[in-house]
Protein backbone atom coordinates (compact mmCIF):
# COMPACT_ATOMS: atom_id res chain seq x y z
CA UNK A 1 0.00 0.00 0.00
CA UNK A 2 2.85 2.24 0.80
CA UNK A 3 4.25 1.64 -2.32
CA UNK A 4 1.58 2.82 -4.44
CA UNK A 5 1.90 5.87 -3.07
CA UNK A 6 5.37 6.46 -3.63
CA UNK A 7 6.27 8.17 -6.96
CA UNK A 8 2.50 10.38 -6.52
CA UNK A 9 2.85 13.89 -5.05
CA UNK A 10 0.87 13.94 -1.69
CA UNK A 11 -1.06 17.16 -1.18
CA UNK A 12 -2.05 18.71 2.12
CA UNK A 13 -1.11 21.95 4.26
CA UNK A 14 2.54 23.08 5.13
CA UNK A 15 3.53 23.84 8.23
CA UNK A 16 3.20 27.17 8.70
CA UNK A 17 -0.35 27.26 7.08
CA UNK A 18 -1.53 24.75 9.96
CA UNK A 19 0.02 27.36 12.44
CA UNK A 20 -1.79 30.01 10.64
CA UNK A 21 -5.13 28.29 10.69
CA UNK A 22 -4.68 27.29 14.49
CA UNK A 23 -3.40 31.09 15.90
CA UNK A 24 -6.77 32.41 13.88
CA UNK A 25 -9.19 30.08 15.22
CA UNK A 26 -7.84 30.39 18.91
CA UNK A 27 -8.50 34.45 18.20
CA UNK A 28 -11.68 33.50 17.14
CA UNK A 29 -12.97 31.42 19.97
CA UNK A 30 -11.45 34.26 22.69
CA UNK A 31 -13.57 36.74 20.89
CA UNK A 32 -16.40 34.24 21.30
CA UNK A 33 -15.66 33.28 25.17
CA UNK A 34 -15.63 36.63 26.17
CA UNK A 35 -19.25 37.90 24.17
CA UNK A 36 -20.74 35.03 25.27
CA UNK A 37 -21.43 35.63 29.09
CA UNK A 38 -22.12 39.13 28.11
CA UNK A 39 -25.08 37.62 25.60
CA UNK A 40 -25.90 35.25 28.70
CA UNK A 41 -26.80 38.15 31.01
CA UNK A 42 -28.37 39.84 28.61
CA UNK A 43 -30.54 36.85 27.78
CA UNK A 44 -31.42 36.40 31.64
CA UNK A 45 -31.86 39.87 32.30
CA UNK A 46 -34.71 40.20 29.59
CA UNK A 47 -36.33 36.79 30.62
CA UNK A 48 -36.19 37.98 34.32
CA UNK A 49 -38.13 41.11 33.31
CA UNK A 50 -40.24 39.60 30.09
CA UNK A 51 -41.41 36.78 33.75
CA UNK A 52 -42.19 40.31 36.06
CA UNK A 53 -44.29 41.59 33.07
CA UNK A 54 -46.42 38.09 32.77
CA UNK A 55 -46.75 37.97 36.50
CA UNK A 56 -47.90 41.72 36.80
CA UNK A 57 -50.17 41.05 33.58
CA UNK A 58 -51.40 37.49 35.46
CA UNK A 59 -52.46 39.88 38.89
CA UNK A 60 -54.02 42.74 36.62
CA UNK A 61 -56.37 40.29 34.97
CA UNK A 62 -57.77 38.84 37.69
CA UNK A 63 -58.89 42.69 39.11
CA UNK A 64 -60.07 43.45 35.53
CA UNK A 65 -62.05 39.76 35.73
CA UNK A 66 -63.97 41.69 38.97
CA UNK A 67 -64.21 44.72 37.82
CA UNK A 68 -66.02 43.10 34.64
CA UNK A 69 -68.48 41.29 36.70
CA UNK A 70 -68.71 44.21 39.07
CA UNK A 71 -73.02 44.86 39.40
CA UNK A 72 -74.14 41.16 38.14
CA UNK A 73 -76.80 40.12 40.40
CA UNK A 74 -79.99 37.63 39.90
CA UNK A 75 -82.35 40.01 41.53
CA UNK A 76 -82.58 43.57 43.13
CA UNK A 77 -78.84 43.89 44.90
CA UNK A 78 -78.89 46.73 47.47
CA UNK A 79 -75.55 49.31 47.41
CA UNK A 80 -72.91 50.22 45.26
CA UNK A 81 -71.12 47.20 42.63
CA UNK A 82 -68.00 48.90 42.45
CA UNK A 83 -66.68 51.68 44.79
CA UNK A 84 -63.19 53.59 45.23
CA UNK A 85 -61.91 54.78 48.23
CA UNK A 86 -59.71 57.68 47.94
CA UNK A 87 -56.37 58.21 50.65
CA UNK A 88 -55.15 61.05 51.87
CA UNK A 89 -53.00 61.59 48.74
CA UNK A 90 -56.48 61.93 46.59
CA UNK A 91 -55.64 58.80 45.08
CA UNK A 92 -57.41 55.39 45.11
CA UNK A 93 -56.55 53.76 47.92
CA UNK A 94 -58.77 50.52 47.81
CA UNK A 95 -61.14 49.51 44.68
CA UNK A 96 -63.62 47.32 45.89
CA UNK A 97 -66.45 45.83 44.31
CA UNK A 98 -69.61 42.99 44.31
CA UNK A 99 -71.23 40.65 42.34
CA UNK A 100 -73.77 37.80 42.54
CA UNK A 101 -72.02 34.74 42.93
CA UNK A 102 -74.75 32.59 44.18
CA UNK A 103 -77.32 34.28 42.23
CA UNK A 104 -79.29 34.74 44.77
CA UNK A 105 -80.60 37.95 44.27
CA UNK A 106 -78.60 39.84 47.00
CA UNK A 107 -74.70 41.15 47.81
CA UNK A 108 -73.96 39.19 51.06
CA UNK A 109 -71.09 40.46 53.40
CA UNK A 110 -71.34 37.40 55.60
CA UNK A 111 -68.81 34.64 55.58
CA UNK A 112 -69.21 32.12 53.11
CA UNK A 113 -68.08 29.62 50.64
CA UNK A 114 -68.42 31.72 47.79
CA UNK A 115 -67.42 35.39 48.64
CA UNK A 116 -69.44 38.19 46.97
CA UNK A 117 -67.12 41.29 47.62
CA UNK A 118 -63.83 41.30 46.39
CA UNK A 119 -61.23 44.76 47.53
CA UNK A 120 -57.96 45.34 46.31
CA UNK A 121 -55.00 47.88 48.31
CA UNK A 122 -51.41 48.49 47.76
CA UNK A 123 -50.19 48.44 51.05
CA UNK A 124 -46.29 48.32 52.13
CA UNK A 125 -45.27 47.18 48.52
CA UNK A 126 -47.89 44.75 48.80
CA UNK A 127 -50.83 44.24 46.69
CA UNK A 128 -53.27 42.61 48.96
CA UNK A 129 -56.81 41.14 48.57
CA UNK A 130 -59.82 40.92 50.66
CA UNK A 131 -62.54 38.53 50.16
CA UNK A 132 -65.94 38.13 51.56
CA UNK A 133 -65.30 41.59 53.51
CA UNK A 134 -67.77 44.46 53.51
CA UNK A 135 -66.12 46.79 50.64
CA UNK A 136 -62.65 47.87 52.35
CA UNK A 137 -62.96 46.97 55.53
CA UNK A 138 -62.09 43.93 57.59
CA UNK A 139 -59.02 42.02 58.68
CA UNK A 140 -59.01 39.15 56.08
CA UNK A 141 -56.52 41.08 53.94
CA UNK A 142 -53.93 38.30 51.91
CA UNK A 143 -51.34 39.40 49.73
CA UNK A 144 -51.62 38.56 45.84
CA UNK A 145 -48.03 38.43 45.21
CA UNK A 146 -45.12 37.49 48.06
CA UNK A 147 -43.57 41.03 48.55
CA UNK A 148 -39.72 39.07 49.49
CA UNK A 149 -39.72 38.35 45.49
CA UNK A 150 -42.30 41.57 44.07
CA UNK A 151 -42.79 44.92 45.23
CA UNK A 152 -45.89 46.51 43.98
CA UNK A 153 -45.00 50.50 43.88
CA UNK A 154 -47.64 51.68 42.41
CA UNK A 155 -51.84 50.47 41.82
CA UNK A 156 -54.06 53.26 40.46
CA UNK A 157 -57.68 52.53 38.87
CA UNK A 158 -59.54 55.82 38.08
CA UNK A 159 -62.80 56.18 36.28
CA UNK A 160 -63.27 57.33 32.53
CA UNK A 161 -66.08 59.45 31.95
CA UNK A 162 -66.79 59.29 28.46
CA UNK A 163 -69.54 57.25 26.72
CA UNK A 164 -72.24 55.05 27.85
CA UNK A 165 -70.38 51.76 29.86
CA UNK A 166 -68.05 53.09 32.72
CA UNK A 167 -64.81 52.01 32.18
CA UNK A 168 -62.08 52.03 34.69
CA UNK A 169 -58.41 52.47 33.82
CA UNK A 170 -56.40 49.92 35.97
CA UNK A 171 -52.05 50.45 36.45
CA UNK A 172 -49.92 48.26 37.76
CA UNK A 173 -46.29 48.78 38.47
CA UNK A 174 -43.89 46.53 40.15
CA UNK A 175 -40.19 45.41 40.09
CA UNK A 176 -38.07 42.58 41.52
CA UNK A 177 -37.67 43.17 45.38
CA UNK A 178 -34.28 42.59 44.94
CA UNK A 179 -33.62 44.45 41.91
CA UNK A 180 -35.22 47.92 42.50
CA UNK A 181 -34.25 49.82 39.36
CA UNK A 182 -35.63 47.40 37.17
CA UNK A 183 -39.14 48.16 36.61
CA UNK A 184 -42.28 46.86 34.73
CA UNK A 185 -45.80 48.68 34.51
CA UNK A 186 -48.98 47.04 33.09
CA UNK A 187 -52.23 48.78 32.38
CA UNK A 188 -55.58 48.03 30.85
CA UNK A 189 -59.17 50.09 30.10
CA UNK A 190 -61.76 47.76 31.70
CA UNK A 191 -65.45 48.29 31.05
CA UNK A 192 -67.84 47.49 33.38
CA UNK A 193 -70.35 45.13 31.84
CA UNK A 194 -72.79 44.95 34.29
CA UNK A 195 -73.32 48.99 34.63
CA UNK A 196 -71.31 48.97 37.98
CA UNK A 197 -70.98 52.41 38.16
Amino acid sequence: MLNRLVGKAAGGFTLPEVMLAMGMSSLIMLAVAQWLPLLRAQTQESASLIRLEQLLGQTLFGIEKDIRRAGFCAGRCQGNALTLEVGAAKQVSCLSVAYDVNRNGRWETEVQLEPEFFSYRLRDGALEVQTGGPRCQGNRWEKLLDPGEVTIARFEVTKETSGTTPRYRVLLEGYWSARPTRRRQVDSLVAGRNHAG
